[in-house]
């Protein structure tokens, strides 16, 4: 019942979230092949660029690409679609019971402090599941339908991977915090903050070498889009791991919630 009342009320953020994500791809995929025809003019102009920004987004001639492409316009933003959907939905679903007080007539129910938090938890991984799944399936048939070049569609997977690995680590310190903070301001505010801290700190590091290793701090080092494009290899098993670590951060965020009391 838990499960049905969090995936109830917390569809109308997932459509508008993943609408927002697809609509920003369905605006690119068709112009992919009007590109790929002025590929010299583009490498004239990835050549013209100043190499600091090339080197912050991790861009050279292996961009041109209807893959690289797209990672350049689209999977940027939509990285940080990604997290900000994760932890306001990890939030809302957490933070949320606290802050209307209805988390103390839940645990009057004839149900153990573990079974609601896995009930949240699960409902916050079938969304984050269904949100990559919809990208990646969606951006393969984009690419099907108005992409005529060749491209690999194995890194157009990686990239819906990516996003998922990113709903998973940030919702799962979002849900982290929910409980020790038991407020949607601090829980939010930390969240988005951390987010922010590495992604910027992963660009500051790739630019300025003796500052490199702020990027081994931070997530996207471990799923880099550059390195992804440039080599044609998805990070897969960097990807586990940081899913991996989701999980673990998720199983201390249900311990504290076993024992912590509800504040007033």
């Amino acid at each position: 019942m838990l499960l049905k009342k969090e995936l109830k009320f917390n569809y109308k953020s997932f459509l508008i979230w993943s609408m927002i994500l697809l609509m920003f791809s369905w605006l690119v995929a068709p112009f992919i092949d009007s590109i790929m025809k002025d590929a010299d003019m583009l490498t004239d102009f990835i050549n013209s660029m100043p190499k600091f920004i090339l080197k912050v987004f991790n861009i050279d001639e292996s961009f041109i690409t209807p893959e690289g492409f797209f990672s350049a316009k689209v999977m940027i933003m939509a990285e940080i679609f990604a997290a900000i959907f994760a932890i306001l939905l990890a939030s809302n679903i957490f933070v949320n019971e606290y802050e209307t007080k209805t988390i103390e007539y839940i645990l009057t129910k004839p149900i153990t402090r573990n079974q609601i938090f896995l009930k949240k938890a699960f409902a916050v991984f079938i969304y984050y599941t269904i949100f990559a799944v919809i990208f990646g399936v969606s951006i393969l048939l984009l690419f099907n339908i108005y992409v005529n070049y060749e491209y690999n569609a194995t890194i157009l997977a990686g990239f819906a991977l990516y996003l998922f690995v990113i709903e998973i680590f940030f919702g799962a310190l979002t849900i982290l915090l929910s409980v020790i903070f038991q407020n949607s301001f601090n829980t939010i505010s930390i969240s988005m903050g951390v987010f922010l801290i590495m992604y910027v700190g992963d660009m500051f590091g790739t630019v300025v070498e003796k500052w490199e290793w702020i990027r081994y701090i931070t997530i996207f080092k471990y799923i880099p889009l550059g390195d992804t494009v440039k080599y044609s290899k998805v990070y897969v098993m960097n990807s586990i791991i940081i899913i991996l670590l989701g999980f673990l951060i998720t199983y201390i965020a249900s311990q504290i919630f076993k024992n912590e009391d509800v504040l007033i």
